[in-house]
């Protein structure tokens, strides 16, 4: 396992995606860890953090690493 490092702030807009970033954090699991053991490219990673929005399959595949599952729920009318 890699040495955890703090990273700069999450910019993307996306709450799946700054869900991933603050749970990462917790788990002290850094991005290069993370994108060895899901089979991304750490710079995918990087783009998410910032920009980017990533795949469905993608993100699923970094959640499930975490320990988490993602599903879909009806919103109320």
């Amino acid at each position: 396992m890699k040495k955890f490092r703090y990273r700069p702030a999450i910019v993307n807009g996306n709450p799946i995606v700054q869900f991933l970033f603050k749970e990462m954090h917790k788990q002290r699991c850094c991005q290069m860890d993370l994108s060895e053991r899901v089979g991304l490219h750490r710079d995918t990673l990087r783009k998410w953090r910032t920009t980017h929005t990533p795949r469905i399959n993608d993100i699923e595949a970094a959640l499930n690493y975490l320990g988490y599952k993602l599903t879909v729920t009806r919103l109320k009318d």
